[in-house]
């Protein structure tokens, strides 16, 4: 968040100069806006004397200016956002002048100058200096009428306070001049003096808001903290930013969550957890507006009081509870590696916390494996023999993914790396490459003839194959025949499309290793993983004979290397499947 941005009460107004530059249009507030403001503050008014209450202003941008008003230099505040409701406030003032002056002492409000309307008989500063003794009739410009109007809507609004709310006018302009926790504030941001403030403008009012939800929320929340004072806010801003740099952590943040996330500040995913769990239909909000968190959290906060369910909401204390938990489950090795596989398969980590607070260390973790198993559950017909590349190419990737982050929990010395993971396209990759029938250009035969060729222990064949290189061209029979008689040399298995044959790797890297024999993939596999290809354990451990038992055939997949894989692959499941008979 930015250090510009500071909450900022409605008193400590008084005593700036604004400055309305040309490139605004000039005061166009309207009754209906005038008066909801003013029924915003009645409100916070009547409900000022319980805890926590309050009344905040949207923001106002500003940015520190000079400027020359006839022969007087003045010094003060551009105002980029934030006119309509700055002028509003001043006429409300206005209204209050003899009641602010008895109270207060003074008689003095902010100035506003206004650059178009700033000729010295027709300037909008002097009309609203003066506008509690101007003429209706003497509005020489649209911006008079509109002030004009504002005016007196404010005046009659004060004049049926009492009877209509049951309020004082000196009620309502005590909380303008108060400056504790329960007082009017406005978001305050101030931007630095070598940014565009029409660029900035620009972009303010073409919906590029220059403050964030995750900034507006932060202003929200130093309001609301129970003793709002320098240590309870230094406190909250410390752990905002402790939680901020823990989440901007790639490997933290994407065993919670598994896309993209395109918002400036991660605090703001926990943020819209708590919003999106409220269930509360505000009207005309979308859940899809990029202030939507933002404007839930407004409401949570001024309605904490008159609605008894919000009352149980301590928004920055639901924050650090998810955060804790995240922490938790992230610290905890096996939580980590099971949570961020179904968050990895679009299980909601909300889900998951809720199940986490209410529910026992043994209940949870047979709720994780639960939840696992459904995601690859295997009906009668779908034993682990059966499944077929072509007809449960997903599934089998599934399995695969499981069958990775299990082996590197269980490995105990690193984690499944889920920041990798998902940056990554995956595809199944065949162990024992089928017999390619698709080469059709000589070059590429001789190509994987070559590539082939180290690996031949068969004086006959690696002749046919010199003899094949030798050739101008190499026809596809004689490549088909030579394909065969090398492929049988690799396996003694013709199945190449089951589970027992499939491991998981990139699309990148798998394409990187074309139809290649067995020995020349693993080779190929080891150079991916020493020039820092991520390449999951399972898959490379396959590649190793790992899961082989009396390895004698180093360059050859066969029958008891999948049996003694395939093995291992149930283990895991079982391992998932256990309390879920």
């Amino acid at each position: 968040m930015s250090d510009n941005l500071v909450l900022k009460p409605i008193k400590e107004l008084l005593e700036e100069n604004f400055f309305i530059p040309s490139y605004q249009r000039g005061y166009r507030w309207g009754e209906q806006q005038v008066s909801e403001l003013l029924k915003d503050i009645v409100e916070f008014v009547k409900d000022k004397n319980k805890e926590n209450g309050f009344y905040c202003l949207q923001p106002v941008v500003v940015k520190e200016h000079t400027w020359q008003d006839n022969t007087n230099i003045l010094q003060g505040y551009s105002v980029i956002d934030g006119q309509q409701r700055l002028t509003t406030l001043y006429l409300i003032f206005k209204s209050l002048i003899d009641l602010l002056n008895e109270e207060h002492d003074r008689q003095e409000i902010y100035n506003i100058y206004y650059e178009t309307r700033n000729n010295k008989n027709n300037s909008s500063y002097s009309y609203l200096k003066n506008i509690h003794t101007e003429k209706e009739n003497n509005l020489k410009n649209i911006d008079f009428y509109f002030m004009n109007k504002a005016y007196n809507t404010i005046n009659n609004f004060f004049s049926t306070i009492k009877s209509t709310y049951g309020i004082t006018k000196r009620q309502f302009l005590e909380v303008l001049m108060q400056t504790d926790t329960k007082d009017v504030q406005v978001i305050w941001y101030e931007i630095e003096n070598n940014e565009n403030e029409i660029d900035i403008f620009t972009r303010l009012n073409i919906g590029k808001i220059l403050l964030t939800n995750a900034e507006l929320i932060k202003a929200l929340l130093l309001l609301n903290v129970k003793k709002v004072n320098n240590n309870e806010k230094i406190l909250l801003a410390s752990q905002w930013d402790e939680i901020e740099y823990k989440l901007q952590n790639d490997t933290f943040f994407s065993f919670i969550y598994s896309d993209d996330f395109d918002k400036p500040t991660r605090i703001e995913f926990i943020f819209d957890l708590i919003a999106n769990n409220q269930n509360l239909n505000l009207e005309n909000l979308k859940i899809d507006d990029d202030k939507y968190s933002f404007y839930i959290f407004q409401h949570i906060i001024n309605n904490h009081e008159k609605d008894d369910d919000l009352k149980k909401i301590d928004l920055w204390d639901e924050t650090k509870t998810y955060f804790r938990i995240f922490e938790e489950l992230y610290n905890n090795n096996t939580y980590y590696h099971l949570v961020g596989f179904l968050v990895n398969n679009e299980v909601s980590i909300k889900k998951i916390v809720d199940k986490f607070k209410t529910q026992n260390k043994d209940d949870f973790l047979k709720y994780l494996k639960s939840e696992i198993f459904d995601l690859i559950k295997l009906n009668k017909d779908k034993k682990f023999e059966k499944l077929n590349y072509n007809n449960d190419y997903k599934l089998i990737t599934k399995i695969l993914f499981l069958f990775n982050v299990i082996s590197t929990m269980n490995g105990k010395f690193s984690r499944y790396p889920f920041d990798l993971h998902k940056v990554q396209n995956w595809s199944l990759e065949h162990i024992h490459a089928q017999n390619s029938e698709k080469i059709n250009k000589t070059e590429d035969k001789k190509e994987l003839l070559e590539d082939q060729k180290i690996y031949i222990k068969d004086k006959k064949l690696e002749t046919k194959v010199e003899v094949l290189l030798a050739k101008d061209k190499i026809e596809d029979n004689e490549f088909e025949e030579i394909q065969n008689d090398i492929f049988a040399l690799h396996t003694d298995d013709i199945s190449v499309h089951t589970l027992d044959n499939m491991a998981l790797l990139s699309k990148e890297d798998n394409s990187s290793l074309n139809n290649s024999i067995f020995p020349s993939k693993r080779d190929k596999i080891k150079k991916l993983d020493l020039h820092g290809s991520f390449v999951p354990i399972g898959t490379k451990n396959v590649f190793l004979k790992y899961y082989s038992a009396n390895v004698k055939e180093i360059a050859k997949w066969n029958k008891p290397d999948r049996d003694a894989y395939l093995v291992a692959l149930k283990e895991v499941f079982n391992f998932i499947g256990e309390n879920n008979d």
